[in-house]
């Protein structure tokens, strides 16, 4: 089984004249889809935790992670935060300040 790579090869397409402005795009528009399966599954979760008896938003709010649950979180996080910002990287141009 072969394995896609993450990104398309050839030209991006440019939207702006500014190139900031097009990896910003970029970064939100992928951010805006992330965020949207994390809120469907949420939703999907806390609805058959209810169906089933179980007060899941209550839980949920109350919970406190472990110790080693702050470090895989830390993790995660880490690795979105190479993600979203990978826009950057794989464009190669300075941002101008």
């Amino acid at each position: 089984m072969s394995v896609l790579p993450l990104d398309a090869a050839g030209k991006r397409p440019a939207f702006f004249d500014e190139p900031g402005m097009d990896q910003l795009l970029s970064m939100m528009l992928e951010l805006a889809a992330e965020l949207w399966v994390v809120k469907e599954r949420v939703f999907v979760l806390e609805s058959v935790l209810g169906q089933q008896g179980m007060a899941a938003r209550d839980a949920v709010e109350a919970y406190v992670p472990t110790p080693e649950e702050q470090q895989t979180l830390a993790a995660m996080r880490a690795t979105m935060t190479a993600q979203l910002f990978r826009t950057l990287a794989r464009d190669h141009r300075p941002v101008n300040t």
